[in-house]
C-alpha cells in the first residue's frame, strides 16, 4: 500500500488487488498553475465577473476572484456559471467560519484524525457514481487524543477534499457514520453549538449533493445522541439519514455490497486504506485547505 501517481500525475492510493483511491485532480500547485493558464470561455469569464462585484459588495469580505481561486471556480462549474447562487454558497460557508473559526484549523492540526483511521474514503463509487466515506465515531475514537472539535475540523476538510472529485461533483457522496461502540463519555463532548455546525457544514456550504448518511453498529446509546442531532438538522436531511444497526440486508438496499467491506455486509475484497497513508495522500492537496482558510470575513460581516 503507497502513493503513487497516474498518467495525469494525479496522486492515489494504491490498495493493491487492482484498487486504489484518487480524488482525480492535480496535487494544488500544479492544478494552480494548470487553472491560471486556462482560457476562460466567454460564459464563464462573464460569471466570474459578476461574482467579483458581488464579492466587492461585501463589507469586510476578503476573497480573490479569479481562475486562480479554486473555490469560485469549482461552485461556478457546479453551478453551470450561475454568479448569484454561486457566491450566495461561498457567503454563507465564510459567514459560518467567521462565527466559528475554532473548526477551521490547519491540516497539520487535524493530521492524527485521519492516521487513526476516523476518517476514510471507499474506492469503489456507488451504482450512480456517488463517493463513498466512512467516518467512525465510536470506539476507535478516544477524545481524550482527538477532540470533537478536531473531529469536526478533520470532517470539513474532507469535505473540501470530496468537492475536489469529479465524481462527487457530479453525482454527490454517501457517508457511513460506524458508532460501534459509542458511550456516554463520548456522547458527552456533543454540544448543541457542535451539532449545528456539523450539518450547518453539511447541507449549506458545498455543491456536492448528500444522497444519504448512513448510521451502522447504532445501539441504544446512540439514540440517546440522535435525539440531541436530528434537532439541528433540515427535514430534507432527516430523510437522508439511515438507522442500520447491524442489519446489513437494510444498508445494501441503499449501497450495493460490491462497494461495501464484508463488515458492513458487502463484498468489497480491497483492503482497508491504512490511516497514516490516507493521511499522506490528503496532504497533497493541503494547499487547497490553505487557500479555502486564507479568505474570509475580517469582521463582522453585512447582514443579508
Amino acid at each position: 500500500m503507497s502513493i503513487k501517481f497516474n498518467e495525469n500525475n494525479h496522486p492515489y492510493v494504491e490498495l493493491g488487488g487492482g484498487f486504489g483511491i484518487c480524488i482525480n485532480r492535480a496535487a494544488y500547485e500544479e492544478d494552480k498553475q494548470l487553472r491560471v493558464n486556462d482560457d476562460l470561455p466567454e460564459e464563464t469569464a462573464k460569471a466570474v465577473a459578476e461574482f467579483r462585484r458581488l464579492a466587492e459588495s461585501k463589507r469586510n469580505l476578503n476573497l480573490v476572484v479569479d481562475q486562480s481561486n479554486w473555490t469560485v471556480m469549482l461552485y461556478l462549474k457546479c453551478y453551470e456559471n450561475d454568479a448569484k447562487r454561486s457566491f450566495a454558497l461561498i457567503d454563507y460557508g465564510y459567514r459560518l467560519l467567521y462565527k466559528e473559526r475554532g473548526y477551521a484549523l490547519p491540516y497539520a492540526q487535524i493530521r492524527h484524525v485521519f492516521e487513526e483511521g476516523l476518517i476514510r474514503y471507499l474506492p469503489e463509487c456507488d451504482d450512480d457514481g456517488a463517493v463513498i466515506f466512512i467516518v467512525e465515531m465510536g470506539r476507535r475514537w478516544d477524545p481524550s487524543k482527538i477532540s470533537l472539535n478536531e473531529f469536526i475540523a478533520a470532517i470539513r476538510l474532507s469535505g473540501l477534499a470530496t468537492m475536489l472529485n469529479p465524481d462527487a461533483q457530479k453525482n454527490g457522496c454517501r457517508v457511513i457514520f460506524d458508532v460501534d461502540g459509542l458511550s456516554m463519555s463520548q456522547i458527552s463532548h456533543f454540544t448543541p453549538k457542535s451539532s449545528n455546525f456539523l450539518f450547518d457544514l453539511i447541507e449549506n456550504c458545498t455543491p456536492i449533493v448528500t444522497k444519504g448518511m448512513h448510521t451502522v453498529n447504532n445501539g441504544m446509546l446512540y439514540n440517546v445522541l440522535w435525539a440531541i442531532l436530528k434537532q439541528f438538522m433540515s427535514k430534507e436531511l432527516r430523510q437522508k439519514t439511515y438507522m442500520h444497526g447491524k442489519d446489513w440486508n437494510s444498508l445494501t438496499k441503499h449501497i450495493n455490497p460490491r462497494c461495501l467491506p464484508p463488515r458492513y455486509g458487502g463484498v468489497l475484497e480491497a483492503p482497508d486504506c491504512d490511516g497514516k497513508i490516507m493521511a499522506e495522500f490528503l496532504q497533497h492537496y493541503e494547499g487547497y485547505f490553505v487557500e479555502y482558510n486564507s479568505f474570509g470575513y475580517t469582521d463582522c460581516p453585512d447582514s443579508k
